[in-house]
Parts: C-alpha cells; structure tokens; sequence
C-alpha cells in the first residue's frame, strides 16, 4: 500500500459576514478550492441564521466546492445555530460532536473518520473561547476537554482549529504538554489579519511528517486559511483499518 499524503485546512470562515456581503460564502468556497485540500476543518460557520441570510452556510460550501460536508452545532442562535463543519474529498464514516466544558458560549469538538486513499483517519475540528486573557479560563477547561477526548482515539488523527490564543499562551502549553500530537509548521506566521497573532492551528499525531506549511493570506474572513501538507507511511495496521 502507496503512503498517505494529505492536504488539510482549517479555516475560520468568519460566518458572520455574510450579513454585510452576499457574496462572503462564495469567496470563501473560492479560497478552500484553489487551495485544493483533501481535508478541511470550518469555524464561525452559521446555518440558517440572520448573520447568515438564513442560509446553510456549510451545504452552500459543499456544493460550491463539490465536497463532501457535515455540520457541527455548538448553540443555537436566533432561529438557527453556529458551530464548526468539515469538508473532505475523502468518505466519511461517522460523525460526533462532542461538548467542551467551560463557561460562556457553548464550544464542541466535531469528530469525524474519514476515508481517504485507503487510509482511514481521525480528523477533529475546534474552536475555542475567545476574548483573549479573560476567555483563558474557559480555555484551559476547553482544552482539558479535547486533551481528554484525544486520548481516546484510536489510529491516525489529525486536529484544526481556532484556538483563540498564540502560541506562547499557557493554555497552548496545557495543550502541548499532554503529548498527544505535534504543532504542524512554524509558531511565527500570524493567522489573524487584525490581530497580526497566530491563533489557527493544525495538529497532527506524532506518525505525521509535516512536509510544508502556509498561511493563505487570501478569502473575505478576517482569518487567514491554513494549509499543511503531511505525510504518512502506512503501517499495516492502518491498511486493515481502513478496510475495515
């Protein structure tokens, strides 16, 4: 079996725009598919809410980019709900989302297993607290959360995220500290445009080689996309796997 190269995005897409701009949804599917990812994670995405026109923004992006696409709610919001999505080229196989404990607005961790090129991975997206150093609190439970939540997994997996905080932050280093995964691509590039921090993130478990790294400085949202290509020698545990 050929080794598993991926493609994977994480994208705060900036939901919200779409209120001010009709054409927000479609920028954004435009930068996802020149990108041309195997695998994206979505945050700030609104489905039928009055920021979103009462659109499905996460169908219109599947449609637009001709992938595959699944939501996850995190709270409602008027008559719709805001949460994080995927889209992938691969087959999806099951879905979860799961709470993160913590105050404030309601954050989960959507969890998925995909199939991709005879592999099979573990692919979680995320979006934690925001408000900087007073949502640090509700941060570090967060991710207390998904540290749990990761134990748990089984075979490759991949996380994204907007995690609201830079590198140097101690919660980013709670994070790290667990061992469970390597930060993909280096801690300087900065992912918010306004804030000039970086605070989007891929992770990947320690069979992954980051093999390139880029910060797409393109799309309507006030975020920048993330890319990282990675590869994998497969292993022949992961080939029954994925055959599974």
């Amino acid at each position: 079996m050929a080794d598993l190269r991926l493609r994977v995005m994480s994208y705060n897409v900036g939901g919200h725009g779409a209120r001010w701009s009709r054409r927000h949804v479609e920028n954004i599917a435009r930068a996802i598919s020149e990108a041309a990812p195997d695998v994206v994670g979505l945050q700030e995405v609104h489905r039928g809410t009055k920021q979103s026109r009462f659109e499905d923004q996460a169908e219109v992006l599947g449609r637009l980019t001709g992938m595959t696409v699944h939501f996850g709610p995190s709270f409602p919001m008027g008559v719709g709900e805001f949460g994080n999505a995927l889209l992938t080229r691969g087959e999806v196989r099951a879905v979860e989302v799961h709470p993160l404990p913590g105050p404030g607005e309601p954050r989960t961790v959507l969890h998925s297993r995909i199939a991709l090129s005879e592999s099979e991975i573990h692919f979680y997206v995320t979006h934690l607290a925001a408000w900087g150093r007073w949502g640090r609190s509700a941060r570090t439970m967060q991710i207390q959360g998904l540290v749990e939540r990761l134990k748990q997994s089984e075979g490759p997996f991949v996380l994204v995220g907007d995690l609201n905080a830079p590198p140097n932050a101690p919660e980013i280093g709670t994070l790290m500290a667990a061992e469970l995964f390597r930060m993909c691509g280096d801690d300087i590039a900065f992912t918010h445009r306004f804030m000039r921090q970086r605070i989007d993130y891929v992770f990947a478990d320690p069979g992954w080689t980051t093999t390139s790294y880029q910060v797409i400085r393109t799309g309507p949202s006030d975020h920048w996309p993330v890319l990282v290509e990675l590869h994998r020698e497969r292993s022949s545990h992961e080939s029954s796997a994925a055959e599974a």
